[in-house]
């Protein structure tokens, strides 16, 4: 406040005062000694707290050096006040008040100029002073304390000693203690005294540039001090001084102005918009949310325009989020909402969110996606902030609802994963083997069979692979199962598959496995172990995809273990003529052309077949043909027949045969 010394602190030294009761004054019984007291102070330019230009002088101190001009003008404006003091502070009612109206006696104040002091003479008796208490002579110009003295009253005479100073204060006719003092001319108390008067703050700043030759930095921080606004300081720059609007806002925030005081000054003496401002205010020093603050009051700026102003001029997205936070009151999304309005990407967004708002890595996560950033920005941001690992990237993605694909796409934008390191982070993450095909193909264009190797090196079995495959690339039963045994999975799995995903019957499964290219043994082995289907079963099947009767005969050998006997009997109830059966029992159980002609007979095959048989067969001339014939037990008129028919041979050289053959 005006009426108390700015800035005074103790130094320890203290004014005694000896109260003197009568001429001869009598005993005093002692008294309890009282409770301490705060300690006194006097604060002048001599003790180093007062102020700079004023001294107490003798006999309240010792006689102090000075330098300065004196200055004899001040005695209308000044006042020496007397009061008791209270936690350090003068307390009400005043106990004396003297100033130069009363005219030139020793109770005004009264100005000596030749010996260059003023001076008042207080009468302590009649104060009636408690020796208990401490009181403050307090000197002020125009309402401005210039320094004090606190006084300690003591009742004898050997109280009196100054255990600071060693000497002794003298009083006049016993009771009453001069008080003189010395003012320099000082810019400070001129400033106030004008100030006192309504000049303006240029009024002011021409006299101490003309008359105290200072300059605009301590001009403006001695009109600070004396509480002008920050725009007639800054006009008093402008116009006095002929400062520039940079160096204006650098004097006003130095001499102690705030921020709306100096943005103030730019907008009304300078015409700065509020960008021009902003830019200068955060140059000279002022914080985010004091330059936040101004853009508000001053400039009366919405939040969105005020946050860009702010991100123009170089403040940082965190530091945006803090004024708009903790200067306009926003919340969370409000102000992650306006820093991707003004073009703050994710990653300064979340650095953002997680300082100022001391977010967690999924909080972050979602607030992004709730801003619509695409999963790769959301992606790079977490691993920047938090720097996390690529799965604990993709599990947060995953908890704020990121789909696979998504995910895929922000794993190898943030990390440049490869397409099987981006799998098996979904797989590990419990995403479908459908969900995992959709992020390959649309994050990385691979080709169906690519991913169902990625599928396959996963450990994801051929019916997650095919079910994949198909819901994603809507290939052909045929497509997969051939992208599957390229795999070298497994044909059972394969046709389980085709089974289950495509919904085929056995018939058509053993079609598409041959189509692949599955060797019958395998077919046959599927069919049976598979789908449980008999021996005669699969070999209608194969039988009916058009396999050569040898391959039937070896998968139903190997598969079912069954005798050469069956097979045949099986052949021949597939249709199958006794050439096609005696080679494959041939190929398949290395039957000779005695014990295949009495399988065919065995099955029901008569002699003309058996002889068309191994002349198939085994390419037997008519001899053998009829030699194997009688072996089998058939008579001349039966052989004959089957020499005549089948080989259409003429009377002698069937006779000849017969007759060779020993019929």
């Amino acid at each position: 406040m005006r009426n108390e010394m700015r800035g005074l602190e103790l130094c320890g030294v203290a004014v005694v005062v000896l109260l003197a009761g009568c001429d001869h004054p009598t005993a005093i019984p002692p008294i309890p000694t009282p409770p301490a007291r705060p300690t006194m102070t006097i604060a002048d330019a001599a003790h180093g707290v007062g102020h700079p230009h004023f001294y107490f002088l003798p006999p309240l101190v010792p006689n102090p050096s000075f330098s300065g001009t004196f200055d004899p003008t001040l005695g209308p404006l000044l006042a020496v006040d007397v009061c008791r003091v209270d936690a350090g502070a003068c307390v009400t009612p005043l106990i004396a008040s003297f100033t130069s109206s009363g005219g030139a006696t020793s109770a005004s104040v009264r100005l000596d100029a030749a010996a260059e002091w003023y001076s008042v003479n207080w009468n302590t008796k009649a104060a009636a002073l408690d020796p208990s208490q401490t009181y403050r002579i307090r000197v002020s110009v125009a309402g401005l304390t210039i320094g004090y003295a606190d006084v300690d009253v003591v009742e004898s005479g050997s109280e009196l000693k100054n255990v600071q100073t060693g000497e002794f204060v003298g009083l006049l006719d016993g009771r009453t203690l001069p008080i003189k003092f010395r003012i320099e001319r000082d810019p400070a108390i001129i400033a106030h005294v004008l100030h006192s008067q309504n000049y303006t703050a240029g009024q002011v700043a021409i006299v101490l540039q003309r008359d105290f030759g200072l300059g605009a930095q301590a001009s403006a921080t001695i009109l600070f001090g004396e509480s002008y606004v920050g725009v007639d300081v800054g006009q008093a720059l402008k116009d006095v001084f002929n400062v520039a609007s940079g160096d204006a806002a650098l004097i006003l925030k130095t001499a102690g102005f705030d921020v709306a005081g100096v943005g103030a000054a730019l907008q009304s003496v300078y015409q700065h918009t509020s960008a021009q401002a902003a830019g200068l205010l955060k140059f000279v020093g002022f914080t985010v949310n004091e330059v936040t603050d101004a853009l508000s009051t001053v400039f009366h700026e919405p939040a969105t325009a005020l946050a860009q102003i702010l991100k123009n001029v170089g403040f940082p997205a965190e530091e945006v989020a803090r004024g708009l936070h903790m200067e306009l009151q926003l919340t969370l999304r409000d102000v992650a909402q306006i820093l991707k309005d003004v073009g703050f990407d994710a990653t300064p967004i979340a650095r953002a969110v997680h300082i100022e708002f001391q977010l967690v890595g999924q909080a972050v996560a979602q607030i992004l996606k709730d801003l619509a950033f695409e999963s790769g920005a959301v992606a790079q941001a977490l691993q920047v902030e938090f720097r996390l690992v690529a799965k604990d990237v993709a599990q947060l993605l995953k908890d704020v609802g990121f789909d696979p694909s998504a995910i895929a796409r922000g794993l190898q934008a943030a990390f440049q994963l490869a397409a099987p390191e981006v799998a098996q982070i979904l797989k590990d993450l419990l995403f479908n083997p459908e969900a995992i095909a959709q992020a390959l193909n649309a994050e990385f264009h691979l080709l169906a069979a690519d991913v169902a190797q990625i599928l396959k090196d996963l450990g994801i079995d051929p019916l997650g692979i095919m079910r994949a495959l198909d819901v994603e690339f809507r290939l052909s039963p045929g497509q997969v199962a051939e992208i599957l045994k390229d795999l070298a999975s497994d044909p059972a799995a394969i046709a389980q598959g085709l089974h289950d995903e495509y919904r085929l019957t056995v018939a058509e499964i053993a079609r598409v496995l041959k189509e692949v290219g599955y060797h019958p043994d395998a077919i046959g082995r599927v069919l049976h172990t598979q789908f449980q289907l008999l021996d005669r079963d699969v070999a209608k099947i194969l039988h009916d995809l058009g396999i050569d009767p040898t391959e039937i005969a070896r998968a139903l050998a190997v598969e079912f273990q069954i005798a050469s006997l069956d097979v045949a009997q099986i052949l021949k109830d597939l249709g199958i003529g006794p050439g096609g059966i005696l080679t494959a029992l041939r190929a398949s159980f290395n039957v000779l052309q005695d014990a295949g002609a009495q399988l065919l007979k065995d099955v029901g095959f008569g002699p003309s077949d058996i002889a068309q048989g191994v002349q198939s067969a085994f390419q037997l001339g008519p001899q053998d043909t009829a030699q194997i014939l009688k072996n089998l037990g058939y008579g001349v008129g039966e052989i004959t027949a089957v020499l005549k028919d089948v080989f259409q041979l003429g009377v002698s050289v069937i006779a000849d045969i017969l007759h060779a053959i020993g019929l």
